[in-house]
């Protein structure tokens, strides 16, 4: 028999833990900058399963809310903002553009991510319900202490047992 004529054994199916694993491999060689072709080599899939499998992946993400996207938006654009301003200011004059976009944008994602917190009357009085159950809890639990700490130190286990050593001096 030559290795023309051996059966090929098909690759085992993978379940969803070595799935997972794959994929998280996947993704770590794709933040690190490599190319899909080179993570499709190492992983012994075609270029085209490796975009598929981010594709699906990414498709299965949950959205972020809104705000809170806006919010992420906004710490990675103070950033950009900082290092176009300090370029700025060490003379290269071509970074202005790219600050006036990053400025333009920090004003988009402002508005998007201003949270405005709406306290109606229900709210607002489950708010002070709760507050008042916590300060009722704690002039309890201060009450409780100060009654015990009046009452004077209690008496230890072995307080009886032991021999008085007052009287014979």
């Amino acid at each position: 028999m030559d290795k023309d004529t051996i059966p090929q054994t098909a690759r085992p199916r993978l379940n969803l833990y070595t799935k997972a694993l794959r994929r998280e491999r996947i993704f770590s060689r794709l933040r690190l900058g490599a190319s899909s072709a080179d993570v499709a080599r190492e992983e012994g899939l075609s270029e085209q399963r490796v975009r598929k499998i981010v594709a699906d992946a990414l498709k299965r993400q949950e959205v972020d809310d809104p705000s809170d996207h806006a919010l992420l938006q906004l710490l990675r654009l103070e950033g950009a903002q900082a290092l176009a301003a300090k370029t700025i200011a060490g003379g290269d004059l071509t970074a202005i553009a790219p600050y006036l976009q990053v400025l333009d944008r920090l004003d988009r994602y402002r508005k998007t991510g201003a949270r405005k917190e709406v306290y109606d009357r229900a709210a607002r009085e489950r708010l002070f319900a709760k507050m008042n159950r916590i300060v009722a809890q704690l002039e309890a639990e201060t009450r409780k202490s100060v009654r015990s700490a009046a009452a004077g130190p209690s008496p230890g286990p072995d307080a009886e047992t032991r021999p008085d050593s007052d009287v014979s001096s």
